[in-house]
């Protein structure tokens, strides 16, 4: 689901681009976008290495917002 040679990405959110922000629901920055792969928007900084599509609560420019959520999964994955 890429374009524009790897770096741009459609999601059920919008389109994901390389080098937009991701923020969590309390405001903090947990990093840039390095690329999208399957259901996880892989993060260039460290800290938090994705985050998954389902935790897009909304897209505003060059922006990701993460929808506030009731527990500490960021970068966990999905488990079975």
């Amino acid at each position: 689901m890429s374009t524009d040679a790897e770096t741009s990405w459609h999601t059920g959110s919008g389109f994901v681009r390389k080098g937009m922000t991701v923020i969590d629901s309390n405001g903090a920055v947990l990093g840039v976008v390095d690329r999208v792969e399957g259901q996880e928007v892989l993060l260039a900084e460290p800290g938090h290495p994705f985050v998954t599509v389902s935790e897009i609560d909304g897209i505003d420019g060059d922006r990701i917002l993460l929808a506030p959520r009731g527990d500490a999964t960021f970068g966990l994955g999905a488990e079975p």
